[in-house]
């Protein structure tokens, strides 16, 4: 078999979903020792949500280098913009330009069905949050120009226990 540098990234079928929960907490574990080390241990999505999104063609799934899942992108429309719900990437494979990849194709997706632009929330200082969507194209946006739905997005991750003045919510244009 050829070792290629490109990931291999699709959408998810119905036999990936069970296992993206490991995957989830094996990239929860790189917020040990940080001030959302809460994180670490946070539910997975639940696996109905991961199923509906499967379903609607709005979860990818990057193949490590041994063909099995290593890491994935959950989206979900909101309004105007396709709303990145969650990334994930097991930690052993992470910094091997996953991330990137899932990126760029829900980009494409994003552009292709017409969506305005990626948005998503994330905190503003760990490095593979804010500062890896800003290396992507993403820019944080101003407390007055977030769409209501992505406001709303960020009062329910306050009242679940993120510390307000480290979120923020970003945005990429589709067409970008």
């Amino acid at each position: 078999m050829v070792h290629t540098s490109t990931p291999m990234i699709r959408l998810a079928r119905s036999s990936d979903l069970a296992g993206l929960a490991d995957i989830e907490r094996s990239a929860g574990k790189r917020f040990l020792g940080t001030p959302m080390a809460w994180a670490a241990g946070d539910d997975p999505v639940p696996l109905a949500v991961l199923a509906r999104a499967q379903a609607d063609g709005l979860l990818w799934i990057a193949e490590g280098e041994d063909g099995l899942p290593a890491g994935f992108a959950l989206t979900q429309p909101m309004e105007e913009d396709l709303y990145l719900a969650e990334m994930a990437v097991v930690l052993p494979r992470q910094g091997r330009g996953l991330g990137r990849a899932l990126l760029q194709a829900v980009r494409a997706h994003a552009r292709a069905a017409g969506y305005r632009s990626v948005v998503l929330t994330t905190d503003r200082e760990l490095p593979w949050n804010a500062p890896f969507y800003r290396r992507h194209g993403f820019s944080e946006l101003r407390a007055d120009s977030i769409p209501a739905p992505l406001a709303a997005r960020l009062r329910l991750e306050e009242e679940a226990g993120f510390d307000p003045a480290r979120r923020c919510a970003m945005a990429c244009p589709a067409e970008a």
